[in-house]
Parts: C-alpha cells; structure tokens; sequence
C-alpha cells in the first residue's frame, strides 16, 4: 500500500463513492490522504498491515475483556493473530465490491496515521440494505488525536457517499460515542419499536453490546419513506 505524495502519480479506482486524493494538515506535519488502489492485487501483507492498525488501535480504546486480550505488551497472542486472520479473510472479500471505501491518512514517512474503512450494509442475511452505508472501521493513532483527524476522514467518507447512499450505520465503542455525537449520529433505541428487529439481529452478533458499544446512526439527507432497520425487518 506504497502512497506516493506526488498527486499526479497517484492513482485510484474509480468507484461507486471515489475519493480523489487530499492532504491534512496537522501540527506533525502533512497527512497525505488516499484511497487504496482496489484494482491492485495486493500481497497479504497488506491487509495484515491494515488489520493490525484498526486491531491496535480498538484494543487501546475498548474496555472489552477481548480488547483488552490484544493489548501490548501483554496480549494474547492467539487472539491476536486469529482475530487478524479473520480480518484478512474478510479484507479480501470485501474490498474488491464497488461500495468499499479504504481511505488511508499517511505521513512523509510512509506510516499510517488515521483510516477509514466502510462498506455497504452487510451484516448477514437479516441485516443487509443497499441503501445504508456501513463503517466498519475508524482509526487514528494516538498522537494524532486532537487534530480533527478522525472527524475530516469520516465527513469526506460521508460527503462522497451521500449520493449513493440515505443513511449511515456504525458500531461505536462507549469511549468514541461523544465523538460520534458530535456529527450528528444517533444511538439507536431499544425501546423503539421500529428499530428492535434489528437491534435484536445486531446484539445476536455483537455480544459487546449494549455494556461496551452503542448502535449509532445518521441520515445523510436524503427524505425517506423508511429507515433502514424497518427495511430489514421486512426482508
């Protein structure tokens, strides 16, 4: 996943969302800003790269008993690696559909400070919508917190998704849910009858929630007839 810093060297796949190529300043220097080339056939070593970025990154941010097994120095280190196998397995899948975003933030020094991976929604066969954009991952390293980094990758995600897509969708660690807040994502209500189908379908899957996540969403300005958990109630 080598970025050359030289724009007009750099090229990316034109996709149903593309993001053309931008830079960050920050008081580090200058993040250069780039989606992954998704026609390339990368090396494992790659998605090893990127798995273990979003992987240290949760597991120093989430209180979660599992989390807390992938925290160096003392991590377990089969948990560890199975947990990036499976990533990797799922990396391979899902970045060669056309609704994949990998956008990745780095320095002059070819390092990954901050990514962004979303995708559309699809969680098995009872939580999947065309219509609903899914983000499966943000991350930004430590020193790079409090430079806004994290908050320009997820509204460039959104504004170049915002056509294709009329809702967002995410899974926000208690610890991130202020964040999330901030622009305008809403937690999901149990209580609300439209939204317990899927609600359900989701803590079959995530037995983190509710003690360590919040399910969170966001219409991204479209009117809608339905919202997308009524959609998958009915499928």
């Amino acid at each position: 996943m080598q970025v050359n810093n030289n724009y007009n060297s750099i090229s990316f796949s034109s996709r149903n969302c593309p993001i053309k190529p931008f830079t960050i300043k920050t008081s580090k220097g200058t993040l250069y800003c780039n989606e992954i080339n998704y026609n390339e056939r990368y090396k494992k070593t790659i998605y090893k790269q990127i798995g273990e970025f979003f992987l240290d990154i949760f597991a120093n941010t989430s209180s979660h008993p599992f989390w807390v097994k992938c925290r160096k120095p003392t991590l377990d280190q089969k948990v560890y690696d199975d947990y990036i196998k499976s990533s990797i397995k799922e990396y391979k899948k899902f970045f060669k559909e056309k609704d994949t975003t990998v956008l990745i933030a780095k320095d002059e020094n070819n390092n990954i400070a901050g990514a962004i991976y979303t995708r559309k929604l699809n969680l098995g066969k009872r939580l999947k919508d065309d219509n609903t954009l899914y983000i499966d991952g943000l991350a930004v390293l430590p020193e790079y917190r409090g430079q806004n980094l994290g908050k320009k990758l997820l509204k460039k995600v959104l504004s170049e998704s915002k056509e294709r897509f009329s809702q967002a969708f995410l899974v926000a660690y208690k610890e991130s849910t202020a964040f999330y807040e901030k622009l305008k994502f809403q937690k999901m209500n149990p209580k609300n009858n439209a939204q317990k189908y899927a609600i359900k379908q989701l803590s079959d899957i995530r037995i983190d929630y509710p003690e360590y996540v919040d399910l969170m969403q966001k219409n991204l300005g479209k009117k809608l007839t339905d919202n997308w958990y009524e959609r998958v109630g009915k499928q």
